[in-house]
């Protein structure tokens, strides 16, 4: 036995858990981008309305200390009178003004250690944000905007440090790292035992289709027990079932039925054999016990012909060539075979129609006639006589075989078309094998036909066979 190397089959829990865990780890991947974006969003615009808030105070105070006074003045009063946050050197608030020209007219307290300011920016009436690196290499929020006043055009800047704001949401990461693979886990458990659970009646279902043998076809799986999403696979593995269990009846019956009609050909043999040989016997003898081997032979031989051409149905296509065939010709072909055995019985067959051609295998059809002409002859009273009808019937062509013989109940009308059967009224009246009219309900069936009887005990059967009309020649140009 060759051995097929090959990556090992991945099972379906594992398959749904792999699904479930890369979904699950893009969306919380996804989300994680999210939630940081948008707190960073929220710190930043906090920060930034801060810093606008205290600009507009400045502002405000500007505009009122014009009023008393020269700018420049007021605006050291201004600076000395910082207090708090702004008092208190490198405490990451900071502010200053500058004049139109470019030149710093004050700093805030917390910028008086000398070289340090914030980076001069371009006047602009309109409030300018940005992210900036100030003293001490820290990270700075910075708005920028100019005002007119009286005495000409201020730009203020006012910064705020981003050093709490980043320590937040550094803190914020690390919990989404230390929430998120826990939660991953804890998910990844969940789903292990859901999937687990929810696959647990398949596997419940597997068991007891495994319990199922050639011993035991007669079970059926209960349809009301099963979950609602395997029922519809319950019911086709009844179905199923039921096929198997028919199939495997029809192979007893088979090898039944092929044992009981091989046993009298067999048991002639060996009793000839038996007896012949018990003693010398004469030349007549001899020859007379040979005449009933060689019957017997005979007998097993088409038996098992039959046979063998029973088992060609379900190894190959049934028509090896199809042709113009006209039944006329292959329905007197039959007559001919079967003429001595009908006169031997005294049984006149008559035939009627006109030709029709039907597309089809001349030999297998042939076969077909000889086979339901055979048990009419068979079947018939001394005496009796066999109609052949022949004719059309809308797109078909209509074999009918009408016998006076001995009829069949209607209970046999279907079976007598199985493998092996015969009417258990008939088998010791006529010698036959029962596969006859198997093969040729297979033969027309292949043909795209079909095979109709009608009977009656004592009073004959009519048999009808059903063939496609062979499409007209396509005329030559």
């Amino acid at each position: 036995m060759n051995r097929v190397d090959g990556p090992m089959p991945i099972s379906i829990k594992s398959k749904l858990i792999l699904w479930f865990l890369a979904a699950f780890s893009i969306v919380l991947t996804g989300l994680g981008f999210f939630l940081n974006d948008q707190l960073s969003k929220i710190v930043i615009d906090s920060v930034d309305s801060h810093l606008n808030s205290e600009m507009q105070f400045i502002a405000g105070l500007l505009r009122v200390e014009q009023q008393h006074g020269p700018i420049e003045t007021e605006l050291q009063e201004f600076s000395q009178a910082a207090v708090g946050v702004y008092a208190v050197a490198l405490s990451g608030h900071y502010y200053q003004i500058v004049s139109s020209d470019g030149k710093i007219l004050i700093r805030s307290p917390s910028l008086s250690i000398p070289d340090v300011s914030l980076p001069i920016e371009a006047a602009s009436l309109n409030p300018a944000y940005r992210t900036i690196t100030g003293p001490k290499q820290a990270p700075l929020r910075l708005l920028n905007q100019s005002f007119q006043l009286t005495s000409g055009i201020l730009t203020i800047q006012t910064a705020e440090s981003l050093k709490e704001s980043n320590k937040l949401l550094a803190s914020f990461r690390k919990i989404l790292l230390i929430v998120f693979p826990a939660f991953f886990i804890l998910s990844e458990i969940g789903i292990w035992i859901l999937i687990d659970l929810s696959l647990r009646p398949l596997a419940i279902f597997s068991g007891r289709i495994g319990r199922i043998t050639e011993k035991n076809l007669n079970e059926r799986m209960d349809e009301t027990r099963t979950a609602r999403e395997l029922r519809p696979l319950a019911v086709s593995f009844n179905t199923m079932l039921g096929r198997l269990e028919e199939a495997f009846s029809a192979q007893r019956r088979f090898l039944s039925d092929a044992s009981h009609e091989l046993r009298p050909p067999a048991s002639v043999i060996e009793s000839q054999c038996d007896v012949t040989l018990s003693k010398a016997r004469t030349p007549e003898e001899y020859h007379e016990a040979l005449r009933a081997i060689a019957g017997a032979a005979d007998r097993m031989t088409d038996l098992i012909h039959r046979i063998l051409e029973v088992s060609r149905l379900d190894s190959r296509p049934l028509i090896s060539k199809q042709a113009g065939f006209n039944l006329m010709d292959g329905l007197q072909n039959a007559i001919k075979l079967l003429s001595p055995q009908a006169s031997n019985r005294g049984v006149e067959i008559r035939l009627r129609g006109r030709p029709v051609t039907v597309e089809g295998d001349a030999e297998k059809l042939t076969e077909v006639f000889l086979n339901i002409l055979d048990n009419a002859v068979k079947y018939n009273r001394p005496g009796g006589r066999v109609d052949i009808d022949l004719g059309l019937q809308a797109a078909w062509a209509v074999v009918t075989v009408t016998d006076t013989g001995i009829g069949l109940p209607e209970a046999e009308r279907e079976k007598i078309f199985e493998r092996f059967y015969r009417v258990e009224a008939s088998r010791s009246l006529v010698p036959g094998s029962g596969l006859g009219l198997s093969i040729a309900r297979a033969v027309v069936a292949a043909h795209h036909g079909r095979i109709e009887v009608e009977s009656e005990p004592g009073k004959g059967s009519r048999f009808r066979v059903f063939l496609p009309i062979a499409p007209p020649p396509i005329p030559i140009v």
